[in-house]
């Protein structure tokens, strides 16, 4: 199904259902849809509401997931030509802990999350 999300390169943030929750972005390419679910070969982050630096990210290794619809917030589109399997977390200028490649960087939270 969804044959059109096939191979695309989306970066997700999972719902949390309860405040205490850690935050969960995964970052990784389309394998298949159903109604229910994605199945995505991706990387994983998880992260508390404070983040002083890329160490306070632990990161899953990159494998198959399969991440159901309604536990999905956000899903951003990223670039085809990302590379999220190699890419590495920085810190950038802004403050902010971001996933970078050679050619493209992606924000993962900044130092204080307020609204996650």
């Amino acid at each position: 199904m969804h044959k059109q999300y096939h191979g695309k390169t989306w970066k997700i943030r999972s719902a949390k259902r309860y405040p205490q929750a850690r935050n969960h972005i995964i970052i990784g390419r389309v394998v298949d849809t159903t109604e229910a679910f994605i199945r995505i070969k991706c990387r994983t982050f998880h992260f508390g509401r404070t983040v002083t630096s890329a160490k306070d990210i632990d990161i899953g290794p990159n494998m198959t997931r399969i991440v159901p619809w309604n536990s999905i917030e956000i899903v951003n589109e990223l670039p085809d030509s990302f590379d999220y399997a190699s890419a590495e977390l920085i810190l950038d200028s802004k403050g902010r802990v971001a996933l970078k490649d050679h050619n493209y960087l992606s924000p993962l939270c900044s130092r204080s999350e307020q609204r996650y």
